[in-house]
């Protein structure tokens, strides 16, 4: 704005400024349908079993990167909340993964307000976690023009899988170190 004042382009300045409330409106249009759309999707899932599956064949996994953990209902919301990462729904992810880490804390050996391994490494999960479809970048660069909104998914997903490996192995890094720290103190 300051430019356009400065310089003298009132006209094209005055046009920005009255077409940011239709692009907003229609970027706002083209999440909220795209929300509604995968949310649903979700929910048949959920409802179908599929997330019962797909928490099944996550067991291994999780039982490899939290040993400790047992809970199936935790187990569950994880598998649900890894779901929707996979498919790039945040907004489907978050109630489950506010549920899971919940259960998470309720099932803590920690007494205070410490996050427990479990916590942790669910956390890298949620936040670094491997995205094979990631529908709201490609409904945004839809909104946008986008010739193809989806030329970026191989470097995406290469991406999300090497984001949660590195977190994963810096979490176990330092799950190590503090399990022997805690070890010497006891001693």
């Amino acid at each position: 704005m300051i430019y356009g004042l400065s310089t003298g382009r009132f006209e094209p300045l005055a046009q920005c400024i009255l077409a940011l409330p239709s692009e907003g409106l229609s970027l706002v249009v083209t999440l909220v349908f795209s929300a509604c759309f995968w949310s649903g999707i979700m929910n048949i899932m959920y409802d179908s079993g599929l997330i019962d599956g797909i928490a099944k064949a996550l067991d291994p996994f999780l039982s490899k990167i939290m040993p400790n953990l047992h809970n199936s209902e935790a187990k569950k919301y994880i598998a649900s909340n890894i779901a929707a990462n996979i498919f790039g729904l945040g907004f489907a992810a978050t109630p489950a993964g506010l549920k899971a880490m919940k259960v998470l804390k309720e099932i803590s050996p920690e007494d205070d307000e410490t996050a427990s391994d479990e916590m942790v490494t669910f956390l890298i999960l949620n936040t670094a976690g491997v995205t094979l479809i990631p529908t709201t970048v490609m409904a945004i660069r839809k909104a946008y023009g986008a010739s193809n909104p989806a030329d970026f998914l191989l470097l995406s997903i290469i991406g999300t899988f090497w984001s949660c490996i590195v977190g994963l192995f810096f979490d176990r890094v330092y799950q190590k170190r503090a399990h022997r720290k805690l070890l010497r103190l006891k001693k």
